[in-house]
């Protein structure tokens, strides 16, 4: 059995070539067989015959010329069935060599268009980047249907290539532009402490952690005069360069019309007002601006829909102060803002943030919520802003235990010594 299946374990031309001669084979010795049974059967019809003749023969006295026909007969015979046999041979040979050229002839037409097709496709990627047609595989059967199927499927897989580079090259370049857009967007905030090296009456520090995508995440902070100090705390809706434009905008804006002297609630209507110019794209900004007096402690605050300040008095912890907040920037043309009053002691220090911080999730996708911001800036309050906001990064990063963020975490904390012996 083995050497059977051995027989038959080569290639296709070793098989056809098998599988043929194993046919003529059989072909040859069935037709000998048949040959060799009705020659005797003749030869035994003669010899039948001869010996039904035989007594008349001998009766007549014609002994000798019966022994005489009947040799002649046999000889006849015999030498009949020799060149019978001959061309049996000649048949035989002749068989077995049209046999041998039809099988070569039937296994090369399988066999080249077959080892081509292999050769073609091993060479994919590396000589060749597509599989085409060629002459040699229109044979008209099956092995013409698989090489259109290749050439089909190959020219499919050109096709997706071309699209990857295409997308791949796209990626690459927006890839590059939010690289920029976010460096532009840090470069443009406050990122020098302290600040304001001379100023004793006050201490802050403020930070911006970026997401994975660039946001529209700002901070803000700036002396309006010798007296006043500007502080903003932002966030644009959206992702992308969009976002980091309408943020540097925005910041310029409200920054100006602070500047200009103008109270938080007259600045936020100008610039509400000049946002929603030409805001095909619907975004808005949220927002906690403040004007905060130095020398008295005085404080004047809007909050445009952004998160709950946190307010800390000395010698206590902080808290949440929540109150009715105004609609955020960009929203709705030519509605006023709302504005309040606070009053930093000395010793006291508030703290604002955008929605990446309390939005911060884990693997679980529980976000870091309100309760464990109060936690981490409780953890030391009488720290310095720069170690409240490390305290505050520290207890994120311990909560989202390395799941990917998709918003900025931007803080900024400011604590008020009080007014200089100068001003006072």
């Amino acid at each position: 059995m083995k050497r059977i299946r051995s027989f038959f374990s080569g290639g296709i031309r070793f098989k056809i070539f098998s599988m043929l001669l194993i046919t003529i084979v059989l072909i040859i010795a069935a037709y000998t067989a048949v040959f060799f049974y009705q020659t005797n059967k003749v030869e035994k019809l003669v010899n039948d015959t001869y010996e039904t003749q035989k007594q008349i023969y001998i009766e007549n006295g014609m002994e000798d010329e019966y022994e005489s026909v009947r040799s002649d007969a046999v000889a006849t015979f015999n030498k009949e069935m020799f060149h019978a046999r001959n061309i049996l041979i000649l048949l035989v040979v002749l068989i077995v060599a049209a046999g041998m050229v039809t099988a070569f002839s039937i296994a090369s037409r399988i066999t080249d268009p077959l080892n081509t097709i292999t050769r073609r496709v091993a060479s994919l990627g590396v000589r060749n980047r597509q599989f085409l047609m060629e002459d040699v595989y229109r044979t008209g059967d099956e092995i013409e249907v698989l090489a259109e199927s290749f050439a089909k499927q190959s020219a499919r897989n050109e096709l997706y290539i071309d699209q990857i580079k295409i997308v791949t090259a796209e990626k690459e370049r927006i890839g590059a532009e939010l690289d920029l857009a976010s460096k532009i967007q840090g470069s443009q905030l406050p990122r020098l402490f302290p600040p304001f090296p001379d100023r004793k009456e006050f201490s802050l520090y403020a930070s911006m952690t970026p997401a994975k995508e660039v946001g529209g995440d700002f901070y803000d902070f700036f002396m309006i005069d010798h007296d006043h100090m500007g502080f903003v705390m932002a966030d644009v809706s959206g992702k992308g360069v969009p976002a980091a434009l309408l943020m540097m905008v925005a910041r310029v804006l409200i920054k100006s019309s602070l500047q200009n002297g103008k109270s938080p609630a007259e600045a936020m209507e100008s610039v509400n007002n000049q946002l929603c110019e030409g805001n095909d794209a619907e975004f808005f900004v949220t927002a906690w601006v403040a004007v905060f007096e130095i020398s008295t402690g005085n404080g004047i605050a809007v909050n445009a829909g952004h998160e709950h300040p946190v307010l800390r008095r000395a010698g206590s912890s902080y808290k949440l102060l929540i109150y009715k907040h105004s609609i955020p920037l960009a929203t709705v043309k030519g509605i006023p803002f709302q504005q309040h009053e606070f009053k930093l002691n000395p010793g006291d220090s508030f703290f604002v943030y955008t929605d990446g911080v309390i939005e911060a999730s884990n693997g679980n996708k529980e976000l870091y919520g309100s309760n464990h911001l109060l936690n981490a800036l409780n953890q030391d309050p009488d720290a310095q802003p720069e170690q409240i906001l490390a305290n505050v990064s520290q207890d994120i990063n311990a909560f989202v235990d390395g799941a990917e963020q998709f918003d900025d975490i931007t803080m900024l904390c400011f604590r008020y010594v009080g007014p200089s012996e100068e001003d006072s």
